[in-house]
């Protein structure tokens, strides 16, 4: 495997932890009461997709074909659109502004969706260019 390779699905491999963690660690989002909130949904959402990602960026640790990088790729930038729509469009989080699941949990999620997004997309080019 070439060394960039490996660059990509390292990166892949800690942002999709990071996505999977962050709700329920350092951007957590509100705690489970009588009532549950839509940013509960949206942590549970994002803890699958980062772990999806994750996974998917292991699998490129041991992929060597070009084609088959590609492959994993469309489905690494059809989870990041998830992690970027989720708390956003999908499910939301919280109404209330001051809320720390709306002030910071939403905007590190959608950082970290785009991230992905652009890495993938940049991955992507430099693998379709070799094909």
């Amino acid at each position: 495997m070439k060394k960039s390779n490996l660059i990509f699905a390292f990166f892949f491999v800690l942002l999709g932890l990071l996505t999977a963690i962050a709700p329920y660690s350092f951007a957590h989002v509100c705690e489970h009461g009588e009532k549950i909130m839509k940013c509960f949904w949206t942590a549970r959402i994002e803890l699958f997709l980062g772990l999806s990602i994750a996974i998917l960026g292991l699998v490129k640790v041991f992929a060597r074909d070009n084609g088959f990088q590609l492959g994993l790729n469309i489905g690494i930038i059809l989870n990041a659109a998830g992690v970027f729509l989720t708390p956003t469009v999908l499910i939301g989080v919280c109404a209330m502004k001051k809320m720390h699941c709306h002030a910071v949990a939403q905007p590190v999620l959608v950082v970290f969706g785009i991230l992905i997004l652009v890495v993938s997309l940049i991955q992507s080019v430099i693998l379709w260019k070799k094909r």
